[in-house]
């Protein structure tokens, strides 16, 4: 009592204050783990939205003719600059246009001149392992008339995926008997 009268703190007062320290302490660590935990998933949203979701892809490799198809897919939509996303970044820095905004103009140009890789009825593949680590994937688009085109088509994988590296048309059959020219009809509308 006589503490008190002369202005000294008792030992139930010390201990008030060190368990006010010790709960302003906690408060404060906690904050600094909460913003430290919105930080990582905001870097961690950030990262998944531009290199994909990892973690739907752990322990689940997409085989090389699986994008191969996904490129050729995508031309034969007219999907030109989804088709250039699935290239190789050497695929791009060999092809990219300077000055221009359109990246896909490779396969906007490479459409029209092989017409028949627009719209597939169906989309053949088949692999040649002759380098594991850059595949050959030959991919022969088939049209509804018939007609073939052959893709020929060299992967490569980059960060963990696999990425067409070139891209080369290796040739165009016809359908049987569409290339034919008949003879002038006469004047009657036989043929004379």
């Amino acid at each position: 009592m006589d503490q008190e009268r002369s202005g000294g703190i008792s030992s139930t007062g010390i201990v008030l204050i060190v368990l006010a320290c010790l709960g302003l302490g906690v408060l404060v660590c906690a904050g600094v783990i909460i913003v430290c935990l919105v930080a990582i998933t905001a870097l961690g949203t950030s990262a998944n939205r531009t290199f994909g979701t990892v973690a739907g892809r752990v322990g689940v490799e997409v085989p090389p003719e699986q994008a191969a198809r996904q490129l050729v897919h995508d031309l034969g939509a007219g999907l030109t600059q989804a088709a250039w996303e699935e290239t190789s970044l050497e695929f791009q820095s060999r092809h990219i246009k300077a000055g221009g905004p359109d990246q896909s103009k490779y396969f906007a140009a490479l459409l029209p001149a092989h017409p028949s890789l627009k719209n597939p009825a169906s989309i053949e593949i088949k692999t040649q392992m002759l380098d594991p680590s850059q595949p050959m994937v030959q991919a022969t688009v088939i049209t509804q008339s018939g007609e073939k085109t052959i893709i020929n088509l060299k992967m490569k994988k980059e960060f963990g995926e696999w990425k067409v590296n070139d891209v080369s048309v290796s040739g165009e059959e016809k359908k049987k008997g569409a290339g034919k020219k008949q003879a002038p009809a006469g004047k009657n509308g036989k043929k004379d």
